[in-house]
């Protein structure tokens, strides 16, 4: 424009001076109209002014603007082109109409001030910046929805499938934030960095993390019992040689214990917070995927395991009632994850040994002590066998113990396929298990499969499907390691050249170990297959907020089939040379022949109807649960027998031809048990600082009398988040504290079905029968009353309290929790000893109380911590204490209560009191007065006389021991350096005041009858010159006191494994996602002295147990 302008300041201009004067003219007069009507400014905004259909510059619609109306425009010269040219059809449109067609994306601003002023600006741009990266785990692997957030704002993106993303920033950004349920929040300095890659570690902190508990879930923050959880994922604890679904936990866990196998595939035995039953089940109750599980643990594939939550207290197992006194472990498989389907491929191998193993005599050892015992002449062989002086001369020598036991191998394979969409989340899985165990025909393997899908049908209703499918193959006999560690060091293993077993290496009445193993003289079936299916269904409301209906159905068949048969071969007899295994003789055997089969069926189902409601109220949080659960289970049993076979001398089918036989029998055999429960449960807190949970079950249950099927169990618990509270906010050190009380019922059934009602049978066997005869020449069998029903039986209740703390210091890198407990079982239901003049010596009652308290301490610590450099501790520690409160009531006469010395239950003392003689040392020559006094030998046990009458008699008995621990303690380490990673366990086991002891006395006698010993451990027995104080001579062969006591204290290397992440840079090149190479050991070493074997099960030579192995194994766990 060719109008000069005013300048109001540097770089700015106005219109004409004297259009000022008029703008102040006007602005009087709007104000005064102002003051009369709105109209005014509405006027001004309605204004419009007609342009014609032709172009325009900038500045002139500007000034013909200011020219047809009382707007003026201000602006700067160099922001504003106004020689630009621009074609307007701005017929009748008004002011600000004509404005925003003016100056459409142009980058420039208008603002209308007061007095009609217009001020042109242009629009402010921050400069942007992409940022990319991509998110992984501590093993490389990409993870999917992490949510990445622009510090300071509410920008967030979040990763893809491959766990990549971009995110814009303006100029003023300075960070980023990464968070992932389960893993630590990260914040990343931006720096000005382009391209940002993160790798997430798993959270420290266990507060906010997610635990199972009674039909739902929970935050561990908001919960007020006591749980314990163990995460299988990235921990190298899923890298163990775990041979069963439980093993993972030992050690893991305070106040669980886990016990050792007794076979290959074997199922442990395990407890939470010791025994609380004296007859009835003390066996802690197993929640797969949220629903009671009813198969073997066997049956579940430890591959499987994303994680455990122990529930230990009634609070926190009071949900599942009638099955929960003993507490519950809650095993939560695997499922998809966000994403591309993801296929997993893990193998290992592992190589056993036995550990501890028994050091056996040497074959001239072995002379001596036969000769001493037998008070034979010194070096006498003159009494060996042909065969055996034979090998003698020869100088061969053969350990037994060798001869059963070998390197057992292991091997597992599985395939995973897993994945999840916005609507649909589903896990494949397939394995093979095999083990040789170091036991010679001791094996097991195992075929698992495994599919859950969980689909979102709609935005109200989910449906899932879980089914498994498991096949355990036990089929075979093990050699006989009780035999083989009582075998003579000369007896004659083969008889021929070709490697034939002789069934007798020296007389008829020890059989060769490996006999009926894999020499075609037996056949042995166990094969045991599941089925199970497991279908919910789970409603969202739509009119009612947080309110859910779950219903799930569970099925379950199990079909066992075991089977054994004899064949003739397997009876020959001691003979002369080996005619004895000629056919012609062995045709003899065909009466011996005989097998059994055995069919057994079991099939259950759970079903649960399950209502919550779950919402938050401002400060106030609560969750209520009402269910309806009912389960059954059916057990069916056909079996049939057959010997002789002599008529068909047909043995060639085994099992499956016991049709041939010449006897044959078929038994058949059920029962039925079945409970229902009504649950109620409330858990509410206020401003995450105080906690409220309460719950009434009502149970009924078949296998009780008509008037005791129905049980009422209640729990309430309470907790305090004392850190939240002002006093303690400021506190650096302290992160979190939590305090906890909780008290509750639950109920323990005890008895299978029908121990209620008395039992008759019919049977020849002598004492099951009655005989009657009215010729005196054919007797007739009647049936009898087997046992003495009791239809007052009723539910086992145990009260339990249980209090402690929660806590997190320094900055979440030191955690201590600490739970103590009390609890006691009352109306325990045991046999009782009776009048014999009932005809029966035990009924079934429900009388007595047993008493159980404990602590448990779990120190959990992150020592150090770098770029590349982590090491954590993990101690836990308990100790469990029970007594016998009551038993049968106090005495008539004494007005007290008294021990039941049959049982070895004794009135204040614990269960597992060793009741005997107690034993000083070795009676010696010089002990004239108590030789005199007892008969003893010199070389015999020395017992103490307790009340001091010289003489020993039951008087003397004291309780010597418990074959229960004092206390366990435990400690893991973790070390990682980059890509590696070292783990180990030690778990220790120990006794003090008298606990955890155990017979032995193989370890200290030679005892046998004639030249058969009962067990073959060198020791130094003692003798005239060598006057040991401690082993008795090997004349002693025991006298119904010797209880030769040792303790089972141990301190173990429970677990080690090595374990190495391939780069993923160098893993693209073959198109594999991760992969990880693993070395781990299982029971590397044992510190004890306890002799003969292991001292966690008590296993000692001559008792014919399974050794527990030490384990070493090799894998590889690989993703696509």
């Amino acid at each position: 424009m060719k109008k000069k302008v005013l300048l109001l300041w540097s770089g700015f201009n106005s219109s004409h001076f004297k259009k000022s004067l008029i703008i102040m003219k006007l602005t009087v007069v709007f104000l005064l109209l102002g003051m009369f009507s709105a109209n005014a400014l509405v006027y001004s905004q309605d204004l419009k002014i007609d342009f014609s259909q032709k172009s325009f510059t900038v500045g002139e619609v500007l000034a013909t603007i200011e020219k047809n109306s009382e707007y003026r425009f201000l602006y700067r010269n160099d922001q504003i082109d106004l020689n630009r040219s621009i074609k307007l059809d701005a017929s009748n449109k008004t002011i600000d109409g004509i404005l925003t067609s003016l100056f459409n994306k142009t980058g420039v601003n208008f603002k209308t001030v007061e007095n009609n002023l217009v001020i042109l600006s242009p629009i402010v741009q921050q400069k942007k910046k992409t940022v990319t990266g991509k998110v992984t785990d501590q093993n490389g692997q990409s993870l999917v929805g992490v949510t990445v957030l622009v510090k300071g704002t509410a920008r967030a993106v979040v990763t893809d499938a491959n766990g990549s993303y971009t995110v814009q920033l303006n100029e003023n950004d300075k960070g980023l934030i990464f968070s992932f349920i389960g893993l630590k929040k990260q914040e990343v300095s931006i720096d000005g960095r382009s391209t940002i890659n993160v790798v997430m570690e798993t959270e420290s902190s266990t507060l906010n993390e997610v635990i199972v508990i009674g039909y739902g879930t929970a935050k561990r923050k908001d919960f007020t019992g006591s749980v314990a959880s163990v995460k299988m994922e990235n921990s190298p604890i899923a890298l163990q040689p775990n041979l069963n679904a439980l093993e993972a936990l030992k050690g893991n866990v305070t106040g669980l214990n886990i016990g050792a196998t007794n076979s290959a595939g074997g199922e442990p035995t395990f407890q939470i917070r010791g025994q609380n039953s004296i007859n009835g089940s003390n066996t802690p109750l197993i929640v797969l995927d949220g629903v009671i599980y009813l198969g073997s643990i066997s049956d579940i594939n430890p591959n499987d395991i994303a994680s455990y939550d122990v529930l230990k207290d009634a609070v926190s197992a009071a949900a599942y009632g009638s099955r929960s006194a003993n507490g519950i472990i809650a095993i939560t498989t695997k499922k998809g994850k966000s994403g591309k389907p993801v296929i997993t491929f893990n193998t290992s191998t592992g190589f056993q040994t036995w550990q501890n193993k028994p050091v056996m005599m040497k074959a001239t050892e072995w002379l001596s002590v036969v000769n001493a015992r037998n008070q034979y002449a010194v070096g006498a062989t003159n009494w060996l066998q042909a065969g055996e002086l034979a090998n003698m001369n020869a100088g061969k020598e053969t350990i037994w113990l060798d001869q059963v036991t070998r390197t057992g191998v292991n091997q597992d394979y599985q395939v995973a396929v897993s994945g999840a969409a916005e609507n649909v989340n589903y896990y494949l899985s397939s394995s093979y298990s095999d083990n040789k165990g170091i036991v010679v025909g001791d094996k097991y393997n195992r075929i698992s499969v495994l599919g859950k899908v969980n689909a979102k049908v709609t935005s109200w209703l989910e449906l899932g499907v879980d089914a498994s499918y498991s096949k355990r193959d036990y089929s075979g006999f093990a050699a006989n390691i009780g035999s083989a560690e009582t075998m003579s060091p000369y007896g004659v293993e083969y008889r021929d050249t070709q490697g034939n077993l002789e069934k007798y290496p020296y007389t008829q009445s020890s059989i060769n170990p490996l006999w009926g193993v894999n020499d075609g003289t037996t056949s042995n079936t166990d094969i045991r297959q599941n089925f199970r299916l497991n279908t919910y269904a789970v409603v969202s409301i739509p009119w009612v907020k947080g309110l859910t209906f779950r219903s799930n159905l569970l099925s379950n068949l199990d079909k066992d089939q075991y089977g054994n048969f004899y064949k003739e071969n397997y009876y020959v007899a001691e003979g002369a040379g080996t005619t004895r295994y000629s056919p012609s003789v062995v045709q003899g055997f065909l009466t011996n022949a005989n097998g059994n089969i055995d069919n057994q069926t079991t099939t259950s189902y759970v079903l649960d109807n399950i209502l919550n409601y779950k919402n938050t109220f401002g400060k106030h949080s609560i969750d209520l649960t009402a269910v309806a659960t009912r389960d059954d289970q059916k057990w069916n049993d056909i079996n049939g027998t057959g010997s002789n076979f002599a008529a068909n001398g047909n043995t060639a089918l085994n099992m499956w031809g016991l049709s041939k036989a010449t006897i044959q029998k078929v038994n058949l055999d059920a029962n039925e048990r079945s409970n229902i429960g009504y649950l109620g449960r409330l858990s509410y807190s206020y401003n995450e600082k105080y906690f409220l949970t309460g719950s009434y079950r009502h149970d009924g249950a078949s296998v009780f009398g008509a008037d005791k099927k129905w049980g009422n169990f209640a729990a309430i618990g309470g907790a305090w988040k004392i850190s939240s509270e002002e006093f303690l906010k400021n506190f650096e050190p302290l992160k979190n504290l939590k305090l906890k009380l909780a008290w509750g019922q639950n109920g323990n059934q005890g008895v299978g079905p029908y121990a209620t009602l008395s039992t008759i049978l019919n049977s020849a066997a002598g004492d099951a029968r009655y005989e009657y005869s009215n010729t005196g020449a054919t007797i007739n069998y009647g049936l009898v009353q087997s046992t003495l029903g009791n239809s007052g039986l009723g539910w086992e209740t145990t009260e339990s309290y249980n209090t402690g703390f929660e806590s997190a210091w320094l900055n979440n890198r030191l955690f201590v929790d600490m739970d103590l407990y009390f609890s006691k079982t009352t109306n325990q239901i045991f046999k009782r000893n009776i009048p014999v003049m009932t005809g029966f010596t035990t009924i079934l009652t429900s009388l007595g109380e047993i008493d159980n308290h404990g602590i448990e301490l779990t120190v959990r610590s992150v020592n150090y911590q770098s770029k590349d450099w982590k090491w954590n501790t993990s101690v836990t520690f308990w100790q469990n204490r029970n007594k016998v409160a009551h038993l049968y009531g106090k005495d008539p006469i004494t007005g007290k209560e008294q021990d039941d010395l049959v049982n070895n239950l004794f009135i204040g003392k614990s269960l597992g009191a060793i009741y005997g003689y107690e034993q000083i040392g070795i009676v010696q020559a010089a002990d004239a007065t108590y030789i005199a006094a007892t008969s003893a030998k010199p070389g015999d046990p020395k017992y103490k006389d307790q009340d001091g009458d010289g003489k020993i008699t039951a008087a003397d008995r004291k309780i010597l021991g418990y074959t229960v621990p004092n206390f366990r303690l435990n400690m893991s380490n973790s070390v990682s350096y980059k890509n590696f990673e070292l783990y180990v366990m030690l778990t220790g086991t120990f006794g003090g005041n008298g606990y955890y002891k155990r017979s032995n006395t193989s370890a200290y006698m030679t005892s046998g009858t004639g030249r058969f010993n009962d067990n073959m451990i060198s020791k130094p027995y003692w003798t005239a010159t060598n006057m040991s104080n401690t082993y008795p001579s090997a004349t002693f062969s025991g006298d119904g006191r010797f209880l030769g006591l040792m303790s089972q204290q141990f301190v173990r290397i429970q677990d080690l494994s090595l374990s190495y992440s391939l780069e993923p840079k160098w893993l693209k090149y073959v198109n594999i996602k991760s992969m990880k190479v693993f070395f781990s050991a299982k029971n590397l070493g044992t510190y004890t002295k306890w002799v003969g074997g292991d001292p966690e099960t008590g296993t000692t030579v001559g008792a014919n147990t399974y050794p527990v192995p030490t384990t070493y194994s090799f894998g590889a766990n690989i993703s696509f």
